[in-house]
């Protein structure tokens, strides 16, 4: 006998979005916003709001119908005999009934534990809710885009020159290699925003150009991160 350790598929973030079933006279228009971590594939039904509970197993219906017949076998056998002791009828009766009540107790028990730890896992692996999701998605998004044109700012860089298409080669090609992911750039995005900033151009032939890191730092100016940095330093010296 020995240890074995299991790979288990698991999500690292996972939202929830729902909406609670209403009547039809009343019906229930809110939408429910939860943040998860580290879900095990097999066990997302654990960050549903509505969990089905398990039930008396197959092998605990065969326990309560095999101990039925035994009684009942049991005490019609000690009815027809001549002379029935009542205390034996009594017996094989709170015996049978005991163990049946022993079965269902313990289907209880493990219920309850069952109940206790989807508590604390949901406790240990919910990040946020309701407007903190939200805001963290919005976060997300933000990270996103400027990571894109981080990206494609750093390949102009290197490469001095290049059209559309070799940018979006050479930024799949850098993600993949950094960090062993395959992607689809969204290379026009990125190009958009860079253009919008003023630190890119194109020249006479559709080639997209960058201007220098100093002087791209000098255009974008001072950005609302520096300035709280700035504020927030302010008092302290």
């Amino acid at each position: 006998m020995s240890k074995m350790t299991i790979q288990e598929p698991t999500f690292d973030r996972m939202i929830v979005v729902y909406r609670q079933a209403g009547m039809k006279a009343k019906p229930s228009r809110g939408i429910f916003v939860k943040h998860f971590k580290n879900i095990p594939m097999a066990d997302m039904e654990i960050v549903l709001p509505e969990k089905k509970n398990p039930t008396l197993t197959p092998m605990d219906w065969v326990k309560f119908l095999i101990s039925a017949v035994i009684g009942l076998v049991t005490l019609v056998g000690s009815l027809e005999m001549p002379k029935a002791d009542v205390w034996v009828v009594i017996a094989i009766m709170s015996g049978v009934i005991g163990y049946c009540a022993k079965i269902y107790f313990t289907f209880q028990q493990n219920m309850t534990l069952y109940q206790n730890l989807i508590t604390k896992s949901m406790y240990d692996k919910q990040l946020d809710s309701g407007k903190g999701t939200l805001l963290h998605l919005c976060d997300d998004v933000i990270q996103q885009e400027v990571k894109e044109v981080i990206i494609s700012y750093y390949i102009l860089m290197e490469q001095g020159k290049a059209t559309i298409q070799d940018l979006d080669l050479h930024c799949e090609e850098l993600i993949k290699e950094e960090f062993g992911a395959e992607c689809n750039f969204d290379v026009h995005d990125a190009v958009k925003k860079l253009e919008k900033l003023g630190i890119v151009h194109r020249d006479s032939i559709g080639r997209i150009l960058c201007a220098p890191l100093k002087r791209a730092n000098e255009i974008i100016g001072t950005t609302t991160e520096e300035m709280v940095t700035r504020a927030q330093q302010s008092p302290a010296s």
